[in-house]
């Protein structure tokens, strides 16, 4: 366990009563901070003090740039966790620090994880990934797979930003059970045809833990602890029933418009057994990433097959404009300066990312609500980056040739980006709807990136064969990675941007 020193300290106003906020170093109170504010700094954890690192450094300071109350990491190396540190604080109000112990919200990352149930329940022939799902759910979506519902190619609407509104109305309930969620996925309506387009969807990976529960004829969480998360060692694996009593469970944070930090409400509605986050410590799905090694519990054929690119039925690539621009069976597929990379993001503020050829993996697990800029996959790329250079993001200087003629124009398509209106013209046609829904996901962060101040030419190199140019978008209190493909007719055909 390392514990780190106090970092530079952040200083922002949440919403509620005057508290006082200390921050303990080697059992040391540091100074409270003023009314409505708080110091974002390291918290004590369990063990031994142990002097501060690099890693350490960054995370502190950017805990503190992005305004995260709480934070974990954990790095895995050869099968093994080589390390894990906490920093900060798992609940505003009472003061209580983030431990190894404390339970966090893993939100989308559970994407993922469905898919390793339905692939584990494929490896005891319960069922199969391509089979349709109305085989195991009373659902009318002909032609929809299981992997189509994994994949986000399905057709199907989002839960709570579409199906939850179109079926109740304006009187939107605190509370829903499986049944009253599956009536509004029957009554949907599909975007598209199946497989003809990718379009993220938490009703798919519902509908996959639902055919999984009934293929295997036990609760789906009972059957995952049974077969995958015990048998990894995973023992903190919870169902967040917002009105359970969960020891250590964190606290979500997220700002109001007034940039004031409140508590994120989204985990505190009941969406069933099944829809419900699951919780669990930063040690637990450190051994679920080791897990994806394919050693045991799961098979290394199911991993390969997760981990496959989603092809659409025209032949052309499934395509995500987020940390990752690939999408396999709940899983973001992305390189990083030509290593292979697997990962996805959840919207408490949790990421990891695995390099398969490299077996390294690093979680960061924060409080802070992703899109608002906790963005936990940047900094797990970042420590990648600092324990393997050939990841190292942040080490690249400029090309003294300059920009390519391609290059051209792209600080303009980020600025609309950032305003909210991208020029669709610009990008091909898959990647179009895909754009304009990503168009409203980043402006929660720029309260606290600030304005762009700098972009830079970094990189020329193709990804799969497409030529691919990386820029440094350098913002007031931030650097955005960002990086263009282009098909050959010179339309972008793929974006991916880190928050590092």
């Amino acid at each position: 366990m390392i514990v780190p020193p106090c970092g530079t300290p952040g200083v922002l106003g949440y919403y509620g009563a005057m508290k006082i906020f200390t921050c303990f170093r080697a059992c040391t109170a540091l100074a409270p901070v003023l009314a409505l504010a708080f110091t974002l700094a390291s918290a004590l954890g369990a063990g031994p003090l142990a002097r501060a690192d690099a890693i350490d450094d960054y995370l502190s300071q950017e805990r503190a740039t992005r305004q995260i109350p709480g934070m974990a990491l954990a790095i895995v190396r050869n099968g093994k966790i080589e390390r894990i540190s906490t920093y900060g604080t798992a609940n505003l109000e009472t003061g209580t620090p983030v431990t190894p112990d404390s339970i966090f919200a893993i939100a989308s990352l559970d994407k993922a994880v469905t898919a390793t149930g339905v692939l584990k329940a494929a490896e005891l022939g319960k069922l199969n990934v391509d089979d349709p799902i109305a085989k195991y759910v009373d659902v009318p979506l002909p032609g929809v797979s299981i992997a189509m519902l994994l994949s986000h190619t399905s057709g199907l609407p989002d839960m709570e930003s579409a199906l939850l509104p179109a079926h109740y109305g304006a009187h939107l309930w605190q509370h829903y059970t499986t049944a009253e969620l599956l009536a509004a996925v029957h009554d949907a309506e599909l975007g598209f045809p199946p497989g003809t387009q990718y379009s993220y969807s938490d009703a798919g990976p519902f509908l996959a833990q639902l055919a999984t529960q009934k293929a295997v004829g036990k609760p789906w969480l009972e059957f995952m602890q049974e077969s995958l998360f015990r048998p990894a060692g995973m023992q903190h694996v919870v169902n967040l029933d917002p009105l359970a009593i969960i020891p250590l469970r964190v606290s979500p944070y997220t700002f109001n418009d007034a940039q004031q930090l409140i508590r994120d409400d989204r985990t505190e509605r009941e969406y069933g057994e099944i829809y419900n986050d699951i919780g669990m410590t930063i040690g637990d799905f450190a051994r679920w990433v080791i897990m994806l090694d394919g050693k045991g519990p799961l098979s290394a054929a199911s991993v390969q097959r997760i981990c496959t690119q989603a092809t659409l039925t025209d032949g052309t690539m499934a395509r995500e404009v987020y940390a990752f621009s690939g999408y396999g069976l709940g899983m973001g597929l992305d390189d990083v300066l030509g290593e292979r990379v697997i990962l996805h993001t959840g919207h408490s503020g949790v990421a990891w990312v695995k390099f398969p050829a490299l077996d390294l993996g690093v979680i960061v697990f924060t409080n802070l609500e992703h899109p608002k800029g906790s963005d936990p996959t940047g900094m797990a790329i970042a420590v990648a980056g600092m324990l393997e250079p050939r990841l190292s993001l942040r080490a690249l200087v400029a090309p003294k040739g300059g920009e390519p003629p391609a290059a051209k124009g792209l600080r303009h398509d980020y600025e609309l980006f950032l305003a909210g209106t991208p020029e669709l013209s610009r990008y091909t046609g898959h990647m179009q709807p895909t754009m304009w829904a990503a168009r409203d996901t980043f402006g929660g962060r720029l309260p606290r990136l600030g304005p762009l101040v700098s972009w830079q030419f970094l990189r020329a190199a193709p990804v799969e064969g497409e030529p691919t140019l990386l820029f440094r978008a350098t913002h007031t209190h931030g650097e955005i990675y960002v990086r263009y493909s282009f098909d050959p007719a010179g339309k972008i055909s793929r974006v991916v941007w880190w928050h590092l």
